[in-house]
């Protein structure tokens, strides 16, 4: 019997969401998430081992135990944090590296996702050019950093053509995995609605392979991030990185752990930033 037409965009829910899962009920012992109150507690663990952590540094520091002048202490970094960050050259260095970090997202993140839909769809360019792909996941790095100022030359090209590369990788598997996850029954039902493949791309793909997507996005972010950090400390002379570098060579430990601390208070910030854009965008799956 074949199926009337009906528009697909009023069947959006039921293309990407025909199954839902059901909420549970009293006697129903599946649980869609972490309670509150577990989440709380989680949160007041976590801080309370980064303070005990803390104390622990500055205390082994005052005995002698911990040299500082190599791993510094506490309060000596947050004195020389108070100095630095009112430094203006400093300041335009991390609005230096900012600008980088986004330049080598867009456009890792950019080639990623268009070789990684490409690679999700089409099986003889998966089975051809994938394995490659995932070769390049598994290789340091930093190896290919000598060849990308060979090319790029030294500067802050080096840092963002290198943070590109480390982007696109993580975010082109993430996505193939992603399409991956997309049930065969969507398909089947977007058909049924005849569906065409704008509709299918959008409402059954794209809902379906979100996890892989925003996963992507955020390696795409934290490695842009790192990579660009990377090469500022070996091939430029602008950045974090390569005040880092200066910091550390001239053994100014306490204002090189305080720039190291800032850039992970960054990532981790944009990370729990990240996570709360997620669970909104995504909030149909619960």
């Amino acid at each position: 019997m074949k199926h009337d037409a009906a528009p697909v965009a009023a069947g959006r829910a039921t293309l990407a969401d025909r199954e839902r899962v059901a909420p549970a009920g009293p006697g129903d012992t599946r649980r869609l998430g972490k309670p509150e109150r577990e989440r709380k507690q989680a949160l007041l663990w976590r801080i309370g081992f980064l303070v005990a952590a803390v104390l622990l540094w500055e205390f082994l520091a005052r005995l002698g135990v911990i040299d500082p002048r190599f791993a510094s202490q506490p309060t000596a970094i947050a004195a020389s944090a108070r100095e630095i960050f009112t430094d203006p050259a400093v300041l335009g260095a991390i609005g230096e590296t900012l600008v980088a970090v986004i330049a080598a997202f867009a456009i890792g993140t950019a080639i990623g996702m268009l070789v990684g839909v490409v690679l999700g769809f089409n099986r003889l360019l998966r089975d051809a050019y994938f394995p490659i792909v995932t070769v390049l996941l598994g290789i340091p790095k930093s190896v290919f950093l000598p060849i990308v100022v060979l090319f790029f030359g030294l500067g802050t090209g080096a840092g963002v053509a290198f943070a590109s590369l480390l982007a696109f990788v993580h975010v082109a598997v993430n996505v193939v995995a992603g399409i991956d996850m997309v049930e065969k029954k969507y398909y089947d039902v977007a058909r049924a609605y005849q569906a065409n493949a704008w509709h299918r791309f959008t409402q059954v793909i794209v809902p379906g392979a979100a996890p892989g997507i925003f996963a992507g996005l955020w390696h795409g972010i934290r490695n842009g991030f790192v990579g660009v950090v990377i090469a500022q400390m070996f091939v430029s002379a602008a950045g974090i990185g390569y005040y880092v570098r200066v910091y550390s060579n001239n053994f100014q430990t306490d204002e090189a752990m305080a720039l190291v601390l800032a850039a992970a208070i960054l990532v981790i910030a944009s990370g729990a930033g990240w996570g709360v854009l997620e669970a909104r965008l995504t909030r149909w799956r619960s």
